[in-house]
């Protein structure tokens, strides 16, 4: 199993989105092609900009806790201790909790934290006066509540932390369990990001900023990474856990990986608040450091998930980045079906990467009919899943709001 190299192998996957809930129903939408835009739902978007999201319409908390607890916890928090629960059982691996929680660690990243609890409960004492503001409110706004919720609730006693690197956390926290496993602090890791956005303040913010797609007639049509008429992303939500392990403990409990964490890079790009570098120098910096540790050469790199937001600032310098590495590279944009779930983007992003490699097909991105003139011409991988039975490593590689770039390097267990 181990080649001499450090690694993390990923032996569960636990997923709520847009396109359904569970690995199994995630995987099985990916490769149809599935759509998981609409009109916003979550509040009342009249006299919006922008009407439409990605939402996760088929998850119902009450499933996953208790329901005295749901009202305590904010939706990210919820989504996020669903997506620890299946990847646990997804792996099978319920005992390393009874047996030494003390070796479990746990990464639960998010961008916004309990956004939609923030702007609920500011409405309250708006409405109602101070004294009206329930005693969770605090609790659910946390940005770290998610991770202590899934602490509380599964009994983890290891290392824990909350990354809030905005979009690029969920690859981030794929890096920080990969360094607990690396290191020898944990057995295992819980890892992962939830985010849950789509609330008037933030749809209004993003808005503003001339991020997203107005394309309110055409939500299925809304997010075009790379394509000539890219107008923009589609906001969304959701979260995934990847339950990581180190190969003593892949070896003890007889696991059967889905991949292994090889090499993580990160950057600061030290340019623009919202804009990426327009040269894409910090994040083609990122792949390269994630592949030298790996010690992958970009040849052998068969498939990247990019950030792929479909937005004119960020495309293009991304899609040479990713020329740089391999210019035949597969390349699918699967924000272009889930919508762009901010901080969780890179925990969904990577369980993709994961089951790609597992199964050795790439699944498709939409919308990308004319190649923008200034893209990369990559083989991106449209409409249709492709086999690649060749596929032996993966690139999950994202962009914050801010500058933040992070990738992380996944291949065959």
């Amino acid at each position: 199993m181990e080649d001499g190299r450090p690694a993390a192998y990923i032996t569960g996957i636990g997923v709520v989105s847009p396109v359904g809930v569970g690995r199994k129903r995630f995987w099985e939408a990916l490769l149809a092609c599935e759509s998981g835009m609409g009109p916003i739902t979550l509040f009342d978007p009249e006299g919006f900009e922008v009407r439409i999201a990605a939402e996760c319409n088929d998850f119902d908390p009450k499933e996953f806790m208790d329901r005295k607890m749901v009202p305590r916890t904010d939706r990210f928090g919820q989504m996020a201790l669903a997506s620890a629960k299946l990847a646990l059982e997804d792996a099978g691996a319920w005992e390393l909790l009874q047996e030494r929680p003390e070796r479990v660690g746990l990464i639960l990243g998010s961008g916004l934290g309990g956004a939609t609890s923030l702007e609920e409960t500011q409405r309250v004492m708006d409405g109602r006066g101070p004294t009206r503001v329930g005693p969770f409110a605090v609790t659910k706004i946390m940005p770290n509540s998610a991770a202590a919720h899934i602490g509380i609730q599964l009994g983890v006693q290891g290392p824990s932390a909350s990354p809030a690197l905005a979009c690029a956390c969920g690859t981030d926290a794929m890096g920080l369990g990969y360094d607990l496993i690396r290191r020898g602090d944990a057995d295992a890791v819980i890892c992962g990001a939830s985010e849950a956005v789509i609330t008037p303040v933030i749809v209004a913010g993003f808005a503003a900023m001339r991020a997203m797609s107005r394309r309110n007639d055409d939500p299925e049509g809304a997010c075009r990474p790379y394509d000539a008429d890219h107008s923009g992303f589609v906001i969304g939500e959701g979260a995934a856990v990847l339950l990581l392990e180190s190969a003593e403990s892949v070896r003890r409990r007889g696991a059967e990986p889905y991949a292994k964490i090889t090499g993580v890079g990160r950057t600061t790009d030290a340019y623009n608040m919202t804009d990426p570098d327009p040269k894409g120098r910090g994040i083609l910096r990122a792949m390269q450091l994630a592949l030298k540790e790996a010690g992958v050469p970009g040849e052998r790199v068969g498939y990247i998930n990019p950030h792929g937001t479909g937005t004119a600032a960020g495309d293009a310098p991304e899609s040479r980045a990713m020329e740089t590495i391999n210019p035949r590279v597969k390349v699918s944009a699967t924000k272009s079906t889930l919508g762009h779930s901010m901080g969780a983007t890179g925990a969904i992003e990577a369980a993709i990467c994961a089951l790609a490699v597992r199964e050795r097909t790439v699944p498709p991105m939409r919308n990308l009919e004319r190649l923008a003139e200034d893209c990369a011409r990559l083989d991106y991988v449209v409409n249709e899943p492709r086999e690649a039975p060749d596929l032996e490593a993966a690139v999950c590689a994202n962009l914050g709001v801010g500058g933040h770039n992070a990738a992380v390097v996944l291949e065959r267990a």
